[in-house]
């Protein structure tokens, strides 16, 4: 066997050893970990500053109000009763007179008028269509023009 042959172990092992020592000193190297400042005062205390959020009101109701306590959901539409229509054929200006029986409250709606949680969405001789949100749901409903025997409206 040749010289070389022999010598081959000892190589592998050496160039092992100096792979280890590669290996180690990468590993001794130290890890330094950011410190975060803050921003202080002159006193040298901590500032904290906090996020400040506006709502403007412009005809709006409060969102953290709650809707039973302030009235913002009457009418309902199981109060609602249509005391008188005004047809237009043409669909443009044609308007309902509609009664909260609970708070003897008018309303004057008109094709995309809102009422509380209800939503005018057509108008025609004696029906009125509306569309009621609740819950995340909308589902729709008519109100009709009763009118008495007399033939007069109320």
């Amino acid at each position: 066997m040749s010289r070389f042959l022999r010598s081959l172990p000892l190589l592998a092992l050496v160039f092992t050893a100096t792979a280890v020592d590669a290996q180690a000193k990468k590993a001794e190297k130290k890890i330094t970990i950011p410190k975060v400042e803050f921003p202080t005062d002159s006193s040298g205390k901590i500032i904290f500053a906090r996020e400040v959020y506006g709502y403007p009101r412009d005809g709006r109701r409060d969102p953290f109000a709650s809707l039973i306590a302030t009235g913002d959901i009457r009418p309902l539409f199981d109060d609602l009763r249509v005391t008188s229509v005004m047809y237009d054929p043409s669909g443009r200006t044609s308007m309902a007179m509609l009664k909260d029986v609970s708070t003897n409250e008018i309303y004057k709606v008109r094709v995309g008028s809102v009422a509380g949680r209800n939503r005018i969405t057509y108008i025609r001789t004696g029906v009125v269509g509306v569309a009621i949100d609740e819950f995340g749901f909308t589902r729709q409903e008519e109100l009709t023009l009763n009118v008495p025997s007399g033939g007069r409206t109320p």
